[in-house]
């Protein structure tokens, strides 16, 4: 679909060269998530998750995670693990919530299949060390942030959304994420409310986080896991929200003269002979295009709804009298 020699985005670009390619904005944003947990640290959370929706999927084992939920003390809404969707957002964010809820009875589950004296014993066993300080503080981090794009995600995947809005959703969520942020230390308090363990932090270290300060040897847990998970993980998924999803908000802000309710004013103007650079030479001379957009407008403005969208606009957009609109 994608390829420029010989997908549909070749087929479209040579018939019109200026169309700009755009992926479905479900799956950028899939993308945009993928690729920020690529961080070693929450790379390794989703590995795990994953070995351990694995690990209860056999029947004796999900048995005793059953009977761990029966015999606790509270009845949590999840019942079982959900795998760790590759290419949907709405069941990851799922996969991961369930697995906060029934962490507990994780726990009391593998260590009762560690007693066990068959090849389960040694797997449990295995997992139960995997679940470390960074894996707990990588967890809360990655149910945080996916919590942030839900909202979008659910956006995204309605029918007839309009790219621009998709474009507005993404600037919004990207404002939020960064003002988190600029107060990455009191944002890591809240989540940070749990007794747990720095690693060991070494001279040269390559293969994990190794933060080097002006007071390494009194770095607290929770400075040492913001500097090392909370916050890479946030610029990354920032980074790659800004990058698949605002890299066209430049040429959408040059349409919005197009929706105007009132006289052009000469920044809009300056934007729309932009906009018809961009476009040459598939549209007409510049007055001409003028006063086309005049005539649109006035159109418009008398409408009972202005459009909001341009498949709205579209709709109402005669090409026979306003061909280059």
């Amino acid at each position: 679909m994608s390829g420029k020699y010989r997908g549909v985005q070749a087929i479209v670009r040579a018939e019109y060269p200026k169309a700009i390619y755009v992926q479905s904005t479900a799956h950028t944003l899939n993308l945009a998530v993928s690729n920020a947990s690529n961080i070693q640290p929450i790379r390794n959370c989703l590995g795990i998750i994953e070995k351990l929706y694995d690990f209860f999927n056999i029947p004796k084992r999900n048995n005793v995670l059953l009977n761990c939920i029966e015999n606790g003390n509270e009845t949590p809404n999840a019942k079982s693990f959900k795998r760790l969707c590759a290419t949907r957002w709405i069941q990851r964010y799922d996969a991961v919530s369930d697995f906060v809820e029934l962490f507990p009875y994780v726990i009391d589950a593998l260590y009762n299949i560690s007693n066990w004296h068959d090849s389960s014993a040694t797997d449990a066993s295995l997992l139960s060390k995997s679940i470390d300080s960074e894996f707990i503080i990588a967890l809360q981090v990655v149910k945080l942030l996916f919590s942030y794009g839900l909202p979008l995600c659910k956006q995204l995947l309605k029918i007839r959304i309009d790219l621009k809005e998709a474009v507005e959703l993404s600037n919004d969520t990207v404002k939020y994420l960064e003002s988190i942020r600029a107060n990455a230390e009191k944002t890591m308090a809240l989540v940070f409310d749990l007794v747990l363990a720095v690693k060991r932090i070494t001279k040269r270290q390559i293969n994990r986080g190794n933060p080097c300060t002006d007071n390494t040897r009194n770095l607290d847990v929770e400075e040492y896991y913001r500097i090392t998970i909370f916050i890479p993980y946030l610029d990354f998924f920032i980074s790659e929200l800004t990058e698949r999803f605002l890299s066209h908000k430049s040429i959408f802000n040059r349409f919005e003269c197009l929706f105007s309710k009132h006289e052009l004013t000469a920044k809009e103007e300056n934007e729309f002979t932009e906009l018809i650079r961009f476009y040459s030479p598939m549209v007409s001379n510049d007055s001409l295009v003028l006063v086309e957009l005049k005539l649109w407008q006035s159109k418009i403005q008398q409408c009972e709804k202005i459009p909001n969208t341009r498949l709205e606009a579209l709709d109402i957009c005669n090409k026979d009298i306003y061909p280059n609109m």
